[in-house]
């Protein structure tokens, strides 16, 4: 596929005609029969990037949210809506009172995320923040 893709057999005779030509004529004509092997890469690799960037949409997903804030012995509850998006690992909530962002990169180090219904994410000693996906609310 690769082949067919560049448009050169593995030997690359094109190359061998540069070298001979190289040595007895003008390099300007050595480089006609070169394949276009820089730009068809490029092309490919653009090509690529952006069918990867157009399936990773994010969804935005109406949510019912509750917050258990740690004070030390006193825990307040707080119940609200916010809207959900996940992309690539990474979450954030958001309401019209609080915004929050988990980064995949860090979960495990500044957060503990349990995957349940509700989501559960955890800042240790600070509060729990649990997310039930309600997308019929809106």
């Amino acid at each position: 596929m690769l082949k067919r893709i560049l448009g050169v057999a593995p030997e690359m005779p094109a190359l061998e005609g540069l070298r001979q030509q190289s040595e007895f004529g003008s390099q300007a004509n050595a480089y006609r029969n070169v394949p276009m092997i820089g730009i068809r890469t490029t092309l490919a690799a653009a090509s690529l990037a952006i069918a990867t960037a157009m399936t990773a949409n994010a969804e935005i997903v109406a949510s019912n949210c509750r917050l258990l804030s740690y004070d030390d012995t006193k825990t307040t509850v707080e119940t609200f809506r916010c809207d959900f998006l996940q992309l690539g690992g990474n979450v954030m909530v958001i309401s019209p009172v609080h915004e929050f962002n988990f980064l995949a990169a860090e979960q495990g180090e500044t957060y503990i995320r349990i995957n349940s219904i509700p989501l559960r994410f955890t800042r240790t000693g600070k509060y729990t923040l649990e997310v039930t996906l309600s997308p019929w609310l809106r």
